[in-house]
């Protein structure tokens, strides 16, 4: 049995928790709301606070906070040689820190959308495109939040870092609007975002993007609202609502094309992007209790290993994965 203490306890980090069973678990947040159905011991506290940071004998971190405020609990924790598994999505580059031993980006896209091009050879083109929507659009945003609101707003204005013909350029986000027609799901619009991140780095292909699906008219909107305060409400996800995650790789190898597919509708208690992300999380939870995570702080691609324990965690669950060999 190992000592995790998660930080966050939104709609993913309650599934995370929820799939702890066998662990000593000590979930920290300042909503006591969001702990009242937590089955496990609950902090209602500031995750910045020296009580929390300075626990002792914690096996494994796990950073759910909003991107916000996320990056500052980092930098201590690994200062004290700890474990994270790091789930939060900043613009601060992570990499900045050296000690202790840290994976981050652990989701769907990225995370997910790293192991699978990484394990890919000779690769010279790969789109990435991601999306958590509701599984039919209305006449408003045909959206709602499956995260922290301010996290998408972030995401829809922070320049996108893409790689064009050999050259990384920034761009800005929601670019290179274009439709993508999905079997068995229908029209939906992709727009460029800034989910590459460590690929960049790490992969040297060619030409490399990443966009964010929605349902047709959202962008329009987006563009066209003066108010980013009113989306905390007006995104505000809706449990009673039938929704997917989608992630959808294409790439061009030496060996031709290569197609990965990943599409989860939810389950009675958990929406779908809990669960996928929830499911990658826990996986990086099992490499980390099982020592693979190295010393420093690492992107998923860093770590081989964490494709199986992924792909294992997401397929026992349910959700359906297709994608071609590597």
């Amino acid at each position: 049995m190992a000592r995790i203490v998660v930080l966050g306890a939104g709609l993913i980090g309650g599934f995370v928790v929820s799939q702890l069973e066998g662990h000593e678990v000590t979930v920290v947040d300042l909503n006591p709301d969001s702990l009242n159905s937590m089955d496990c011991k609950v902090m209602c506290a500031d995750a910045l606070s020296p009580e929390i940071l300075e626990m002792e004998e914690v096996d494994v971190w796990v950073n759910m906070l909003p991107g916000g405020i996320a990056d500052k609990v980092r930098k201590p924790l690994l200062d004290n040689e700890q474990t994270v598994v790091d789930l939060a999505f900043t613009i601060e580059d992570p990499r900045n820190h050296h000690a202790g031993r840290m994976v981050y980006d652990v989701g769907i896209a990225p995370g997910l959308s790293n192991l699978w091009t990484a394990a890919l050879k000779d690769v010279f083109k790969v789109e990435i495109l991601v999306g958590g929507i509701p599984s039919e659009p209305d006449d408003g945003w045909s959206y709602m939040a499956p995260f922290s609101p301010a996290d998408v707003i972030e995401e829809y204005t922070r320049p996108a870092r893409v790689r064009i013909n050999g050259r990384n350029m920034v761009l800005e986000a929601l670019e290179m609007r274009h439709l993508v027609e999905i079997s068995g799901i229908g029209t939906l619009e992709a727009a460029i975002t800034d989910g590459l991140r460590s690929l960049l780095d790490t992969i040297e292909a060619d030409t490399m993007l990443e966009y964010t699906l929605r349902w047709p008219g959202h962008y329009d909107k987006w563009l066209a609202s003066s108010r980013n305060d009113e989306l905390i409400e007006e995104w505000r996800f809706d449990s009673n609502r039938d929704e997917m995650t989608i992630l959808y790789i294409k790439a061009e190898t030496a060996a031709g094309e290569w197609t990965g597919f990943l599409l989860d509708r939810g389950d009675e208690k958990w929406s779908s992007m809990a669960r996928t992300t929830g499911l990658v999380t826990l996986a990086a939870i099992d490499a980390a209790l099982a020592g693979l995570i190295p010393e420093g702080v690492s992107p998923p691609e860093a770590i081989p290993e964490l494709l199986q324990y992924a792909e294992s965690r997401l397929l026992d669950a349910g959700v359906h994965i297709e994608r071609d060999p590597f």
